[in-house]
């Protein structure tokens, strides 16, 4: 059966075709041996196990539409089709239009509700995990522990479902048996009554959260300690997605025209000169209505035609990006009129700033930025959407008149120049080789899997932050696309890149390819292995040669390397570390920056290679 399936280390499960159903009731077919699946010209999805042949249609369906079927980051798989006016996507085709149906969008504990877009929250007695990422869920405020001591109860939530994780299935069964034997069990959660059946469902862990009214009445009760106040809590409910038919009641209407009619006949007996009047006014009334009336069915029947679509966009966008577009007032507000700044670079100054839920950001002012204000937008809805542990998250933007500014995450202990130039704080080899290992997933997240074909351009120990565990973040990635790439031959270094760390291939013209952040990622090697800027490891050197100096200082290092051995290596590593790092990782990484910084980029690793190397190492070392 062709499946959407959410699958993580905890918890796994189908979502798509609905688990509720059967196979042949979700219109599927098991017994077939072949496992096809094909898009036609004409908008046709068909799959070798969908009942009686009946494709999946695109809602254009017709021939000369370029047309992508795409498993999005949120987990629905979307038919879009192009338009070739505009150059826009929109959706032809959804899996699974009820957008809380797709598992695991609000993390655990966390429900997925309709208000009426699709949004997360916390049911009461719990709290976010980690505020701006749902995927991570909620948390109890206070935990339940299992010595028998502390005393519980129930919060009830109406129309609420927490699908899977069931510890059992009692069937026909009376609420307070059902009661009973959660409440003796101390692993149970919570449980699920269904009032129509009387079937219960204990449950050991909260996960796939969604509420909204279904034809069979489901209750959550979910366990909560007695001392705990959740009285004024609002519980999560959706506003829309009524299952209940609508009604045209006629009866009503022919007994008020029935005695319309008696009373207008009533009255053209007693004062016929007003008769033609008063039915002059009926008619014209009687019109209009029914001329709005058919204008709002038409309006209504387009709206209920769009709703679904509407609704998993609108979810798409909420829960994978949380982007937002924020004024240049609530900014202002935000950063105390741009009190507090933190730095300044090429791409602009950075500040500061709180926002109205109290997350603390970094708000960049963006300068040299010449594209429009639509170009500007829809570039940052791309890199809104990358999401990486080892990538500084962009929370919103602002883009009013003339002001271009950036909301990110706020990363505490700064940057990795601060740190390893500058700070008091003395990295250890295990953070060093951490930070080496991280910093290579980010740039292989965003040179191999990212969608949309991503290069920094200007990586250097500024750009990587540290949060506070000291797990490196990158920031400044995509600037690439939205700054100003022209001028003169004299800002050019500054434009694309810092000295130092560009490629040789900046200088030569030839086209940028992800090697150049390749070559910057062996020179932050070679700086956070010796502890020293590479300036000061080719000291006494022409500066403005720097790629020729580099490359002598390279072919020292493959000769010492080979002939010298420990002894040299040990003299290359920070000498605030001592004798405390790990001979093979020190090599390795050596190595590495060596291969990172050949003159020819055909020669250079790819960052999937590098990953793959010191992992390798890593695991050897453990």
């Amino acid at each position: 059966i062709l499946s959407l399936i959410y699958d993580d280390a905890n918890v796994s499960g189908v979502y798509w075709p609905d688990p509720d159903y059967l196979y042949y009731e979700n219109n599927r077919n098991l017994y077939n041996s072949t496992r096809i699946g094909s898009l036609d010209d004409y908008g046709e999805f068909f799959s070798s196990d969908l009942a009686k042949h009946q494709a999946r249609v695109a809602s254009d369906r017709s021939l000369g539409i370029k047309r992508r079927l795409t498993l999005d980051y949120d987990g629905n798989l979307r038919l879009y089709s192009l338009n070739n006016s505009d150059g826009t996507w929109t959706i032809s085709w959804i899996a699974q239009p009820q957008t809380c149906m797709t598992h695991g969008l609000c993390g655990p504990y966390g429900i997925c509700h309709y208000s009426p877009t699709p949004r997360c929250s916390c049911p009461p007695g719990y709290k976010m995990r980690n505020p701006g990422n749902w995927t991570q869920g909620c948390k109890p405020i206070v935990e339940i522990a299992c010595d028998g001591k502390q005393n519980v109860t129930f919060l009830q939530l109406r129309n609420t479902d927490f699908w899977g994780s069931d510890q059992q299935h009692i069937e026909k069964v009376p609420w307070e048996v059902c009661w009973n034997t959660c409440i003796s069990d101390c692993t149970c959660k919570e449980f699920q009554y269904q009032e129509g059946n009387g079937t219960c469902y204990p449950k050991s862990f909260l996960f796939n959260g969604r509420t909204f009214p279904t034809p069979f009445v489901r209750t959550m009760y979910i366990k909560l300690p007695s001392s705990l106040d959740v009285s004024k809590k609002p519980i999560p409910q959706s506003s829309i997605h009524d299952y209940t038919p609508s009604r045209l009641d006629c009866d009503r209407v022919n007994t008020i025209t029935t005695e319309a009619v008696r009373n207008m006949n009533k009255i053209g007996g007693e004062e016929p000169k007003w008769f033609y009047f008063y039915g002059f006014i009926g008619v014209f009334f009687i019109v209009e209505v029914f001329f709005f009336a058919f204008a709002w069915f038409l309006v209504l029947r387009k709206e209920m035609w769009s709703s679904e679509v509407w609704a998993a966009e609108e979810g798409y966008r909420v829960m994978t990006s949380h982007f937002r577009m924020y004024s240049y007032r609530e900014l202002v507000k935000a950063t105390e009129r741009f009190k507090h700044e933190l730095g300044w670079g090429g791409s602009g100054v950075v500040y500061k700033g709180i926002l109205d839920d109290d997350r603390a950001v970094v708000i960049k002012k963006l300068e040299n930025v010449t594209r429009n204000r639509e170009e500007f937008q829809d570039e940052l809805h791309v890199i809104s959407r990358i999401n990486h542990m080892n990538l500084v998250r962009i929370y919103c933007f602002c883009s009013e008149r003339f002001h271009r500014l950036l909301v990110l995450e706020y990363v505490e202990n700064g940057s990795l120049a601060n740190v390893l130039f500058n700070s008091k704080i003395l990295l250890d080899w295990k953070q060093r080789f951490n930070i080496a290992l991280g910093v290579a997933k980010g740039l292989a997240y965003l040179h191999h899997e990212c969608l949309e074909w991503v290069i920094h351009c200007n990586l250097k120990p500024e750009n990587i932050l540290l949060d506070e565990n000291l797990e490196p973040k990158i920031a400044d990635f995509g600037l690439a696309k939205l700054l100003s790439r022209s001028g003169s031959k004299q800002n050019v270094s500054r434009a694309r890149g810092t000295i130092g760390y560009i490629a040789p291939e900046w200088i030569s013209g030839l086209p940028i390819t992800a090697k150049v952040d390749v070559y910057s990622y062996g020179v932050v090697l070679l700086e956070l292995v010796s502890g020293k800027r590479v300036f000061d490891l080719i000291i006494g050197e022409d500066k403005t040669k720097v790629h020729e100096m580099l490359k002598k200082f390279i072919k020292m290092i493959c000769y010492r390397l080979d002939n010298e051995k420990s002894l040299w290596l040990a003299e290359f590593v920070d000498f605030r570390v001592g004798d405390e790092f790990n001979y093979l990782q020190a090599k390795t990484l050596v190595k590495l920056a060596v291969s990172c910084l050949e003159e020819d980029r055909k020669k250079r690793p790819t960052m999937e290679s590098i990953v793959e190397s010191l992992l390798s190492v890593d695991l050897a070392r453990s």
